[in-house]
């Protein structure tokens, strides 16, 4: 008998776990709770009707029971990232919800925490270590296990096998801690790594991303989830081992997650954002990294502007591209892109009132085309041995660091040379970043920027001498800011191969009553010891003053520093002793450091076509070259090589007495439309980069910092007249100054890496305005072409879902394709509608064959 119990009690287990959703109550029948967009819900109305029920609309959103089927047809229907729906445990929790749309306010979290870089030698440290061949490795790992479906065995064993993976690397860490979530509304758990902050362990900084997959077409068992997450669970791992390797301390709590069941509904982030808000959880920034490995589009990184993503850890992210990613080695370009309702992990944090980010491999119409299917696997990708991954893992190394504000226990303390400055005359006026200037760890302070007056009465400057923002040691403070605490800052190297009378200028300020020390020293590479080359002490009265410095004895030497050194007050008064710096100046001892900004002469160019866009033609060069003028229905280039950096600015005058549609400028770096490079200054069309859309009569200048949103090596420069609808629009650019971060005063480059591109939601060209349709269908397409004015040639392609070519039509003319399949005897499933057509690159659109 006590063997036939035992057996009986296996036979139990078996069952248990070998149908663990069939456990969960409120999915009996298949029906399921959730939320999504009305427009969604009414879709699947129409077309499965037996399988959603409309509870109640509210908001753009609906509250819903629907069945696993419907869900999988959302995914197919909406065709973008993620599952397009919001898993809710029961119906009152969906209605409660409905009004969550946009990013709600959250009162917990410090409001008064600012995003900020400070941090460059420890990132900078980093984003050496990372590898690409560790991410490459763990991919294929997790694709090794099959599926992930979130009620598979191997789902759960990913997880657990994942939790070892990240206590090994932690091994030896008392502040850190690895720990399994169970859920319940699925028997697949999360895992979560913490590590504890040193100085403010109540404030949270998080990286997630889920690591269960999928497959559509009852695949649930064959869904490898290479890219879709396998990717982004690589990637998030990468960055915590090189923290580990930096032996990387936080003061703010870092914490990384890899969620259950994000393919049905966001299931596992949803308990764990709303534990997390029940108690109050401070958590100052969320990152989600959902897909990083397939390189579909120009750029390398793509930020998610959706409403309830934050602006401002979006500005920053930005930021830290621009200034870490410019050039170089970890050199990144990005865009912006919006995904759907609940497309992926972060929008359950969101929906807690947090800041969240979500940076995307692509732009989600041009990412991997093959998540939800079985040929999601790492051979797929675009990029060899997870290279495009590696870049995500960088942005992340940057984003935590710089929000965590650590330090680690084996800096090299910060007087290295990491970047090397060739080309004189150099200028630094430090308006939207340290330029490439260091921070000792060496010392007790660090520098600040600042654009006002310091917070202290009677002690440092105003304002800046040159632009708006300055640099200064902040002395307040008794015993952290005085007496006698040392601030270093480290210059990049400079070659003086090319300046045979090296000469040093800057602007200081140093007025208080307690004012000590502000000395600069120097030194080459083969030297131990730092050289004084100026020094100034005491109160210099309330003004800025100019300092010439002579480095003649560094003449024609190819590694030279330069560092600043302040030493605050004595005395109850120490906190009067703010010394601030501005407008660094390396130049030979005879040449003027003042760039000469000249304008293009359009003269020297010949003015050509560009894209598929030109239909009229009309251009005309006047006022000796100053000018060029456009006349209806044209879009023209000229060549000219410019490598746009963080700090390049255009500036031009512009003129116009009828207004067309698109009245705009930019830079390419090929012949195809990127809606995310132009400047639009005037027209109708709602198209382009729109923040500077404020032209109204005359003449007017407009000074457009080009690097704030894009950098890159470009090739060619835009004009745009465009007026598809009629003819008679006008657009005269004048006097067209290309230059970096100012020009004789006209321009600084205050805050450029904080804005964010204002992208306009009207397309121009063929392929934005193509239509295929009916999807899902069953024994033809049609493929509407609505912009094809100047007749451009255009190539429609279906193929299978292994790529095989099934069916090519070319046509030339405007208006509906209809494309019969019938003659092509195609089996029920995912198939792809490429289009392309010179000019634009092309446009895939996956569609479902009943």
């Amino acid at each position: 008998m006590k063997t036939l119990n035992s057996i009986v009690f296996h036979v139990l287990l078996v069952c248990l776990f070998s149908t663990p959703l069939q456990l969960l109550p409120q999915e009996k029948n298949n029906m399921f709770f959730a939320t999504m967009e009305t427009r969604d819900a009414q879709s699947l109305k129409i077309e499965h009707p037996n399988e959603i029920q409309i509870i109640r609309s509210s908001n753009g959103l609906s509250a819903v029971k629907l069945s696993h089927n419907a869900a999988e047809e959302l995914h197919h229907k909406i065709l973008t990232h993620g599952p397009g729906f919001i898993y809710e445990p029961s119906k009152e929790s969906a209605l409660a919800n409905l009004s969550l749309k946009n990013r709600a306010t959250y009162q917990g979290r410090n409001l008064a925490a600012k995003f900020s870089i400070s941090q460059e030698t420890l990132v900078r440290q980093s984003l050496d270590l990372v590898n690409n061949n560790n991410i490459a490795a763990q991919i294929q790992e997790l694709e090794a296990y099959g599926t992930r479906y979130h009620t598979t065995n191997s789902a759960r064993q990913s997880v657990l096998d994942l939790k070892t993976r990240w206590e090994n690397m932690a091994s030896g860490r008392s502040d850190v801690s690895v720990r399994i979530v169970n859920h319940t509304s699925t028997n697949m758990p999360s895992v979560v790594m913490t590590i504890t902050g040193s100085e403010t362990p109540d404030e949270y900084v998080i990286i997630g991303g889920h690591i269960d997959s999928t497959a559509s077409g009852g695949n649930s068992n064959n869904a490898p989830g290479a890219d879709d997450n396998a990717s982004g669970i690589a990637t998030i791992t990468e960055a915590a081992r090189v923290l580990f390797e930096m032996n990387f301390t936080p003061k703010r709590t870092i914490e990384f997650m890899a969620y259950a069941a994000e393919e049905v509904g966001l299931r596992g982030s949803r308990e764990i954002a709303q534990d997390y808000k029940n108690r109050n959880i401070n958590v100052v920034s969320y990152l989600q990294l959902d897909m990083t490995n397939y390189k579909g589009s120009s750029e390398d990184i793509y930020i998610s502007t959706d409403t309830f993503n934050d602006d401002d850890l979006n500005n920053f992210l930005i930021e830290l591209i621009n200034f870490y990613n410019a050039s170089g080695t970890h050199k990144l370009t990005y865009a912006t892109t919006q995904c759907n309702y609940g497309c992926s992990d972060h929008y359950s944090w969101a929906q807690q009132g947090y800041d969240v980010a979500f940076p995307f491999e692509a732009s989600f119409r041009e990412s991997n085309p093959h998540i939800h299917t079985t040929r999601d696997t790492f051979d797929r990708s675009p990029t060899p041995n997870a290279t495009h991954a590696a870049k995500f893992a960088k942005l992340a190394l940057e984003y935590l660091i710089e929000i965590s504000n650590g330090h680690s226990n084996t800096d090299p303390g910060g007087e290295d040379c990491t970047q090397t400055v060739s080309s004189f005359p150099y200028n630094a006026s430090f308006e939207s970043s340290f330029e490439n200037w260091k921070q000792s760890t060496n010392d007790d302070l660090d520098f600040s920027r600042n654009s006002s007056g310091t917070p202290s009465n009677n002690t440092g400057p105003a304002s800046a001498t040159d632009g708006s923002y300055y640099l200064y040691v902040e002395a307040s403070g008794n015993g952290s800011g005085f007496p006698n605490k040392n601030a270093i800052l480290t210059s990049p190297c400079f070659n003086f191969s090319s300046l045979s009378q090296p000469e040093l200028t800057f602007q200081y300020h140093m007025f208080g009553s307690a004012i000590n020390t502000l000395t600069v020293e120097a030194k080459n590479s083969s030297e131990t010891v730092w050289n004084q080359v100026f020094s100034q002490s005491g109160d210099q009265g309330n003004s800025w003053l100019t300092a010439t410095v002579n480095l003649n004895n560094y003449s024609n030497q190819t590694e030279v520093q330069l560092r600043f050194s302040v030493t605050t007050g004595t005395g109850n008064s120490g906190w009067q002793s703010d010394i601030a710096i501005d407008a660094v100046s390396i130049q030979n001892g005879s040449t003027d450091p003042t760039p000469t900004c000249n304008a293009l002469n359009f003269n020297d160019f010949a003015i050509s076509s560009f894209s598929n866009q030109d239909s009229d033609g009309t251009s005309s060069v006047g006022n000796n070259g100053a000018s060029l003028t456009l006349t209806n229905n044209t879009w023209k280039h000229i060549l000219l090589n410019y490598d746009v950096t963080p700090n390049t600015v255009i500036e031009f005058e512009f003129n116009s007495s009828n207004e067309g549609e698109i009245h705009a400028i930019g830079f390419e770096n090929d012949n195809n439309l990127s809606a995310n490079r132009y400047f639009k200054v005037h027209g109708t069309q709602n198209y382009g980069v729109t923040n500077y859309d404020t032209y109204t009569n005359g003449t007017q200048i407009f000074t457009i910092p080009v690097g704030s949103f894009y950098t890159g090596t470009m090739d060619r420069l835009v004009f745009i007249n465009d007026n598809d609808a009629g003819s008679g629009n006008n657009s005269t650019f004048s006097n067209v100054k290309i230059y970096e971060g100012s020009c004789n005063g006209s321009i600084t480059t205050k805050n450029f890496a904080k804005l964010i591109p204002i992208l306009g939601n009207q397309p121009e060209g063929i392929l934005p305005n193509t239509l295929i349709s009916p999807n899902p269908t069953s024994n033809y397409i049609n493929i509407t072409i609505k912009n094809n004015s100047n007749n451009a040639l255009v190539t429609m392609n279906l193929y299978d879902s292994n790529g095989k070519l099934l069916l090519k039509k070319t046509t030339t003319e405007n208006g509906k394709n209809h494309i019969s399949l019938e003659k092509l005897s195609l089996s029920s499933g995912i198939y792809f509608v490429k289009i392309v057509t010179q000019g634009e690159g092309s446009l895939t659109e996956k569609i479902l064959i009943k």
